[in-house]
């Protein structure tokens, strides 16, 4: 394969590559992020010495710096609102790619962009009095949230077609819910436990 013409390569654009065909296949390769951008494979690694876990880092960098926090820092909002924010927000950007989902939480954390969308959760916590054993196990919880509506939101709809089988309390609920804002309702019901959960963490700790 010939060179290209100019450099064309970066860090950011081969990110943008390796998640153009996430999106697409599921998962990426090297030799297919190459020729996605016409190169050779070989210059990747001038740009990207870790080879895959280093693109997989940079994917998660450019997904997660895409997350407006503005809302879930917003000075004079109750905390209740901030945490809402902070996981609409979250969620919303995770179900644009749900795909990436488990190539993204395969790997330890420790790019900027994503040690502060955690930060500003912890930050919360901490305003609020959650003692510092618990904070992890409530962020776990948020995480489950978050990615399990995120990853809910690229179902089918419907979702559940009992069509014959003896089902029949599964037959006689769908109707009246599986449908295109499923995810949705769903989504809201689960924000509202995780609140519910926190302020009894509270309640505890005082």
């Amino acid at each position: 394969m010939a060179r290209p013409s100019k450099n064309i390569l970066s860090p950011s654009i081969i990110a943008e590559a390796a998640l153009t065909m996430v999106e697409r296949d599921h998962d990426f390769t090297i030799p297919g992020i190459a020729k996605e951008l016409g190169v050779n494979p070989s210059s990747l690694y001038h740009h990207v010495r870790g080879g895959r876990d280093e693109i997989i880092n940079l994917m998660r960098e450019a997904l997660y710096g895409r997350i407006d926090l503005g809302a879930a820092t917003a000075e004079g909002t109750p905390w209740q609102g901030r945490l809402r924010a902070w996981i609409r927000s979250y969620r919303a950007n995770m179900a644009k790619l749900p795909a990436a989902m488990p190539l993204l939480v395969g790997s330890p954390v420790d790019d900027l962009p994503t040690l502060r969308i955690y930060e500003v959760a912890f930050a919360i916590l901490d305003e609020i009095g959650i003692p510092a054993e618990d904070q992890v196990d409530v962020v776990s919880m948020l995480d489950a949230v978050v990615l399990g509506s995120a990853l809910d939101r690229g179902a089918p709809v419907p979702m559940w077609q009992p069509g014959d089988h003896a089902v029949p309390h599964l037959q006689r609920a769908v109707p009246f819910g599986d449908d295109d804002d499923r995810s949705a309702r769903g989504l809201e019901l689960a924000i509202t436990g995780a609140v519910a959960a926190i302020e009894s963490l509270i309640a505890e700790a005082a």
